[in-house]
Parts: C-alpha cells; sequence; structure tokens
C-alpha cells in the first residue's frame, strides 16, 4: 500500500518534475548555442555550425516540452477536488447555514473541517444559547463524498442570532479542510470564512428569496379566497 502511495505521488508530481528537467536542459541548451555561436563567428567551423543548429533543436524541443508539462499542469489543477466551506444566507428564508461545497472537477473523498483553536460558538440551541459547530470536525464525523458541485449543510442560527454572535468574535473564522481524491491522495488546505457582510451588508435573504416564499403562500391564500366565495354563495341561497 505504502508503494502504491508513492508511485501515485510521483505520477502527481510527475508534470512538475518533467518542466523543472526541461528548464534545466534548455538553459544547457541556450548555453551551448551562445558557445558555439560564438565560435563560428571567430572560426567560421562548420562543426561549430553543426553544434549550434542541434543545440537550437534541443532547445525547440524544451519549449515545446515546457508547453506540453504546463498544459497537464492547468489540466490536473482544473480536475482536483476543491471543497470549502462557507456561511449562506440566502439558500433558507430566515435562516444562516454552515455549508461544505465541492467546487473541484472531480468527486472529493473523506472530507472534515480542523478549526485553528476551539471550534466557533455559532450554533444557536434552545433560548438562544450557543454551542460549537459539530459538522465534520474530524475525520469520525467526515463526509464520505461530495461529488463536483455537491454540497452538505448545518443549519447555525437565525440570521440577526448570528449576525450577533459573529460581531462579538475577537477572531476570523479560520482553518484546515482536509480531503482525499479519487487516487486516495490526501490534501490540507487552509481557509477563511469571510464574515465581513455581516458588518456592511443586509444578513437577511434576498428579495428574489422572499418573492419565492410569498409565492408558496399563494394556494393558501387561495384556499381562503375559495371558503369565502362559498360561504357568500350559500347566504345568497338561503
Amino acid at each position: 500500500m505504502t508503494i502504491m502511495r508513492i508511485w501515485q505521488n510521483f505520477l502527481a508530481r510527475l508534470p512538475h518534475i518533467g518542466g523543472f528537467l526541461a528548464v534545466v536542459v534548455a538553459l544547457f541548451s541556450a548555453t551551448a548555442m551562445a558557445h558555439f555561436g560564438y565560435k563560428f563567428i571567430l572560426y567560421e567551423e562548420a562543426d561549430s555550425a553543426n553544434a549550434f543548429t542541434g543545440a537550437g533543436a534541443v532547445l525547440a524541443s524544451c519549449i515545446s516540452a515546457l508547453v506540453a508539462y504546463r498544459s497537464i499542469a492547468i489540466i490536473e489543477e482544473e480536475r482536483r477536488p476543491y471543497p470549502y466551506p462557507f456561511i449562506d444566507t440566502k439558500s433558507r428564508h430566515g435562516l444562516s447555514l454552515l455549508k461544505l461545497r465541492n467546487a473541484g472537477g472531480s468527486a472529493a473523498h473523506r472530507i472534515y473541517i480542523e478549526w485553528s483553536g476551539e471550534v466557533p460558538l455559532l450554533k444557536q440551541g434552545n433560548g438562544s444559547e450557543a454551542k460549537a459547530i459539530n459538522f465534520a470536525n474530524d475525520e469520525s464525523s467526515s463526509i464520505s463524498i461530495l461529488m463536483p458541485g455537491d454540497e452538505h449543510a448545518t443549519v447555525l442560527g437565525v440570521h440577526h442570532w448570528l449576525a450577533d454572535r459573529i460581531r462579538n468574535l475577537d477572531r476570523e473564522l479560520k482553518g484546515y479542510i482536509f480531503f482525499s481524491d479519487a487516487r486516495g491522495r490526501c490534501y490540507r488546505e487552509p481557509f477563511c470564512i469571510d464574515t465581513s457582510f455581516f458588518e456592511w451588508a443586509i444578513a437577511d435573504e434576498t428579495e428574489l428569496l422572499k418573492a419565492q416564499y410569498a409565492v408558496t403562500q399563494i394556494p393558501e391564500q387561495l384556499g381562503k379566497v375559495v371558503k369565502e366565495l362559498q360561504k357568500i354563495s350559500k347566504e345568497r341561497q338561503a
């Protein structure tokens, strides 16, 4: 198992290793070109011209290799998983959520959070009591898998309660998020949850969410209208 993990890590770093070697060979090729080009100018030797041409071909190959390795590195970066936590104030009417979303290009496995210091007391309990966030806080309670674009969430509390709690915090919400990809490679990435919008922005839901909530009340209101019409109809018949 250890040998397989070493081999996977080597394959993951291969584009970086190859790019470094290509840069080294390119520097040697450029030095050789300068040397043999200088000799050809001074002595006009055919061997110097051939060496200059050969070094130029090697340099061109190195440049092509650098472009190829860079393209591979970009593709690998786009395909890697990227879960991150954030506070969502727009998905639920009147409630704030802590969410973990995978914004990467592949599935993330065994995701959990390690907070800097103690776990923040940002979960609203009975009687507005502040409790610690109990959401994927260690490996034993980790989220098994998050597909690209998927998210998991936990309710923190109502908007105004959470805003008051965050304003009283004397530190930022920072920590590390742990996860692994489909190949078993483990990652430890830092995160910092932005809470500045609680200071200057409207912490309540958007007008669109309010409108959507109002639409859900239409059937109930129509039912009341129907009952009133039926009542009026019965009174007229009487």
